[in-house]
């Protein structure tokens, strides 16, 4: 053979080879382009349902903004009323009454305090406690005629070393 045909041959099996494999690998690429499709579509979805949320929220404000100046209204138009048809008394009373009066109290208001004051109170750290016992362990009475007994501090396996051995170990 010659040296030509050999050439043709082997480009021609290449050609045939690269054929196959690049139809043997096009559904990766298929199944990716779906996947990208998907996704802008999701994020489309995503965006339109976004919008649709400010819309309702936004128009739920201006309802409710609607519906408070109607409040008002019919809050000064009973208040029109009752100035022109009540008498002096009536409207002293509706004064006293009014959501507009000013509220002044007796005493001046103070801030709450964030610490205990010098009184025993419910912020004060001992409030409700008894006083403690001299020792760290202090007697405990289970009943009114039961003897005082001591407790025993628990057992702390923090203490206890590797090298001590069981019968030295506290109790």
């Amino acid at each position: 053979m010659d040296t030509l045909t050999t050439h043709l041959l082997t480009f021609f099996a290449g050609l045939i080879v690269g054929a196959g494999l690049l139809y043997w690998l096009m559904p990766a690429r298929r199944q990716a382009s779906q996947v990208i499709r998907d996704r802008d579509e999701a994020r489309n979805a995503l965006n339109h349902y976004r919008d649709r949320v400010d819309h309702h929220f936004l128009e739920t404000a201006d309802l409710i903004n609607d519906l408070t100046q109607s409040y008002r209204a019919v809050h000064q138009h009973l208040s029109r009323g009752a100035h022109d048809l009540c008498s002096e008394t009536g409207r002293k009373k509706a004064a006293a009454k009014s959501l507009d009066a000013a509220y002044e109290p007796e005493a001046p208001l103070s801030q709450p305090l964030d610490y205990a004051p010098k009184a025993q109170g419910t912020l004060s750290e001992d409030f409700g406690l008894q006083k403690k016992a001299d020792g760290p362990f202090s007697p405990v009475n289970v009943g009114d005629d039961a003897p005082s007994t001591v407790m025993e501090p628990p057992r702390d396996y923090a203490d206890v070393r590797d090298d001590e051995d069981e019968s030295d170990r506290p109790r």
